[in-house]
């Protein structure tokens, strides 16, 4: 009953995601540069054929999914018994209950891609190519997050069918857009004073572009 109620729940939302989506790529893209673009292409390329032609940093990302599992459990004071990884068995956090929150954080939350803020917000302004560093590296870290992720969600991962797989895809995908703009700020001219604008348009044009598929849809009936 509870992935039935859930399910339901998530399939609006996966239909507002797909508005967001749709009008947050026309917002990008027009607060990006062509050469910028082409950098956030470059990283995340480099990162599929590592993925796909080399070798997967797996255990790199086994630390991140299981240390945002093990911070978040502890944001909801869960007593955590354990906390594993190894290369046979891949990572495993025990605690004594968990939670949509707890379950769907590494998948929401791109930690390393968070954790390149900080140094990122250090060195802007005092190297002429650090934007562009950055947003290579970017592209590069969300690209695994996003592979893996996936892979995740396709293998039935216990984190996602608890909740259903509709409403954990549904939920990430908002999460992982609401961050996106965050995340490329630092590569960008307009700086983080401009977020604000950007979220406000971002959804105000989402809210508009609902409403007018609403309407036609009324027309088609």
């Amino acid at each position: 009953m509870r992935v039935f109620l859930f399910s339901v729940l998530g399939l609006p939302l996966l239909i507002a995601d797909a508005v967001l989506l749709y009008v947050l790529s026309l917002r990008m893209a027009d607060r990006l540069t062509s050469i910028q673009g082409l950098i956030l292409l470059g990283g995340g390329l480099a990162y599929l054929c590592l993925h796909y032609l080399l070798r997967k940093p797996e255990r790199m990302y086994l630390w991140a999914h299981e240390f945002t599992h093990l911070f978040v459990a502890k944001l909801f004071l869960r007593h955590v018994h354990g906390f594993h990884i190894t290369s046979r068995s891949g990572g495993k956090v025990v605690i004594d209950r968990t939670n949509v929150a707890i379950d769907l954080a590494p998948y929401a939350v791109p930690l390393y891609n968070v954790i390149a803020l900080l140094p990122a917000t250090l060195l802007l302004g005092r190297y002429p190519h650090a934007r562009k560093i950055y947003l290579g590296t970017a592209a590069f870290l969300f690209v695994m997050h996003l592979c893996f992720s996936a892979e995740g969600f396709f293998d039935g991962q216990p984190d996602v069918r608890r909740s259903g797989r509709i409403f954990s895809l549904a939920l990430v995908l908002l999460l992982l857009m609401l961050w996106t703009p965050i995340l490329a700020w630092p590569g960008t001219h307009a700086g983080l004073s401009g977020l604000p604008v950007f979220y406000r348009e971002w959804f105000g044009r989402g809210m508009e572009t609902a409403l007018m598929l609403l309407a036609r849809g009324r027309a088609l009936l």
